[in-house]
This record gives C-alpha cells, sequence and structure tokens, in this order.
C-alpha cells in the first residue's frame, strides 16, 4: 500500500512523528496502519517479531529496533486511517471500496475525509483577525 501524504509541520500525532524520524513517513505510516490501535514491543533483534520486518523491510527493521529496542509504542488509530482515507480517494477510490479495503464503514469514510489534516487546521486557525470583528473566545 503506498502512502505518499506529505506533513512538513508534523503528522498529527507525536508517536508518528517519532516513528517518522527514525524510518521515515511511508515506513511509519505502514507500521502504524498494520498495528493500529495495538501496543507494539519493540524488541532488540527485528527477528524476535518478523511482523515488523514483514511490514517495513529487513533494513528499516534492523534502524528501529535498534533505535527503538525494549520500548512499547500505543500506535494510533485515528491520524493513520485518515491519512489512509485521504490517499485512497486520492487515488480515485471509491467511498464504497475506501471501507471495504480497510475495514472501516463508510461513514466513518465520510467523516474523516470531512477531517482536515493538522496543519491545514494550524493555518486556520493562523488566519488574521478583522479588527472590526469583536473576539467570541
Amino acid at each position: 500500500m503506498n502512502l505518499q501524504v506529505a506533513s512538513p509541520s508534523g503528522t498529527g500525532s507525536r508517536v508518528l512523528d517519532d516513528l517518522v524520524d527514525v524510518i521515515g513517513e511511508e515506513a511509519a505510516c505502514k507500521l502504524a496502519f498494520r498495528f493500529r490501535g495495538l501496543r507494539l514491543y519493540i524488541p532488540k533483534d527485528p527477528a524476535s517479531d518478523p511482523r515488523i520486518a514483514e511490514t517495513i523491510g529487513d533494513e528499516l527493521a534492523v534502524r528501529l529496533c535498534d533505535a527503538l529496542y525494549r520500548t512499547t509504542i500505543p500506535m494510533p488509530v485515528r491520524e493513520v486511517e485518515r491519512r489512509m482515507v485521504h490517499s485512497l480517494a486520492a487515488q480515485g477510490m471509491t467511498r464504497q471500496a475506501i471501507a471495504e479495503r480497510l475495514h472501516i464503514t463508510e461513514r466513518q469514510v465520510y467523516r474523516l475525509l470531512e477531517s482536515a489534516a493538522p496543519a491545514v487546521r494550524r493555518a486556520r486557525r493562523a488566519r488574521p483577525v478583522d479588527p472590526r470583528q469583536i473576539d467570541m473566545f
């Protein structure tokens, strides 16, 4: 599964950001999607958990284990699914096909497509305020 959703100012998840620093964005997203919602223990030797190498490849599994061994990582769910839904929609897949492929409901697909990326949310907050408008908060 090809994930290439650029996010120059972070992924929106500290766990993903840490993984991106070690193994890169595409591999971090693959790993997070494969283990989403689980607590993943990173062993010292990647052979101890071959699922990691199967997901991201041997070289990146070694790099991950060297950097984060003996760490238990709670894998994010929402941000990973949002990225996957946006990526698949950009490839032209229908909402129903996306739901079937990711094993989520069509309603979740619509909600995730409506949700903006963290960088977009930050940009919305950073808009200049009209001095004639009163502050509501």
